[in-house]
């Protein structure tokens, strides 16, 4: 709004010298291939073996990934997992046992109500 107002008040905006070129970015090999993909300046051959596509290829990465996750043994349900038990908790540096005496916490100690009509 400030600006607005000094605007038709009649105040006159600094002129702005252009001169400097705008900067040019160059583009990463990736993205050269890629534009060289979308433009269709390069045909990809078709891999051959013995005048056939070899079945590895034939599949797209889509059904290699699911023949991969059925070949795997099915899983167990959690009721029938038991975990491990845990380990034993060794307190060995004074930072551990600073961060646990923090995690304890501490019981505050009740203030009687002549030392609270003290300090107010």
């Amino acid at each position: 709004m400030q600006v607005v107002d000094e605007l038709r008040r009649g105040v006159r905006l600094k002129k702005i010298n252009f001169s400097r070129a705008p900067i040019e970015y160059e583009l990463t090999p990736y993205e050269i291939l890629m534009e060289d993909i979308r433009s269709r300046k390069y045909n990809l051959r078709k891999v051959m073996v013995n005048g056939d596509i070899p079945p590895r290829v034939k599949k797209d990465a889509h059904a290699v990934i699911l023949e991969f996750i059925r070949s795997r043994p099915p899983l167990r349900k959690a009721s029938e997992r038991k975990l491990a038990p845990q380990p034993l908790k060794r307190v060995s540096c004074p930072r551990e046992q600073l961060l646990d005496s923090i995690r304890k916490g501490r019981v505050l100690k009740p203030v009687n109500q002549k030392l609270k009509s003290r300090r107010m």
